[in-house]
This record gives structure tokens, sequence and C-alpha cells, in this order.
């Protein structure tokens, strides 16, 4: 059991993870050239056949962890970006921009929901249908919500914390390297 909530707070905390990371994301990929092979890995698995149900308990640990949200946080960056590079663009058309962007904002929904969707494909690829149903079970319970719940404020405090300690964990890698190399008879 200890191994279950292990596994599945490592679960919990990686699609948090990477879902808080999407945003800052998805800009700098845009200008940089994908992993070799990574966009055909990914079209393999959205494209891969996966049995309703396993799909559908998939869908349900992402909303249970709060992946929803972040694609839901994500909507109104899109839509202000939209609406400040057309608007630099053509500040003429302000009225006709924010009555389009109205709709896109309607549409968001949608987008939302199959964004989801997408990354539950992803998620059922890496664990079975009961691996995801023991991982439910936890999201769902009261400690699973509550955690869930302290995630956003936890990210809040490691991401600069991870900042921090990796500075003070390469300055302490570099001394022991330097230090064995000084062994070997190197002086760096």
């Amino acid at each position: 059991m200890i191994r279950l909530v292990t596994f599945v707070r490592s679960v919990a905390l990686g699609a948090t993870l990477v879902a808080s990371l999407a945003a800052s994301t998805v800009a700098t990929q845009a200008q940089q050239a994908p992993a070799p092979g990574a966009e055909a890995d990914l079209a393999k698995i959205l494209s891969a056949p996966v049995i309703p149900s396993h799909l559908a308990v998939a869908e349900q640990v992402l909303k249970a962890s709060g992946l929803k949200t972040m694609f839901e946080n994500s909507m109104p960056n899109v839509v202000g970006a939209l609406r400040v590079n057309v608007t630099r663009q053509r500040p003429e058309l302000a009225k006709d921009i924010e009555a389009s962007l109205k709709v896109v904002e309607e549409s968001g929904g949608k987008l939302i929901d199959s964004g989801v969707s997408g990354a539950a494909r992803l998620m059922a690829s890496k664990l079975t249908e009961a691996e995801l149903k023991e991982v439910l079970t936890f999201m769902t319970s009261p400690v699973g919500k509550k955690y869930v719940e302290a995630l956003p404020s936890f990210m809040d405090l490691v991401v600069p914390y991870l900042q921090v300690w990796s500075q003070e964990a390469g300055g302490q890698m570099t001394k022991i390297f330097a230090d064995e190399m000084a062994k070997r008879g190197h002086k760096l």
C-alpha cells in the first residue's frame, strides 16, 4: 500500500509539474525544434486505439489531479496574447477584435476538453486501466483531494527552491569533481 501511495503521489506530482510548466514551455517550444522522433512518438500515441473505459479512467484521473484546471487557466493567456498582437497590428479594428475574441473564448471549452482527452491518451499509454483506477481512488479520497489542493501552493514554493537547490548542488558537485581531479594530479 505504501508503494502504491508513493506511486500515486509521484504520478500526481509529475502531472502537475508538467501541467504547470506547460504555459511557459509553449512559448519556448515555439522557438525550438522538437526532439528528434518526439513528434512521431506523440502522433503514434495519440492515434493508437485505446479501450474507451481505459481512456475514461485516465480522463477522470487527470481531472481529479487538477490538470483540467491547468488547461482552463491557460485559455485567458491565449486570448490575451491574441488581443495584444492583433490590436497592435490593427488598432482600428478594436471593436470587431473584441467581438471575435468573445467567440474564441466561447469555443475554449471544447478546446479544453480536447486537450484533456489528448493528455488522457498519453496517460493511458503509461498506466494500465487497473493502475489508473487505483490512482483515481487516491485522487478522489479526502487525502488525495487535499493533496491536489495543496499542489499549487507547493509549486509556488518548490520552483524557486529547485532553482536555489540546483545552484547549490551544482557548486557542491563542481567542488567534488575538482577534488577528485586534484587527487589524480590535475589542477583545474
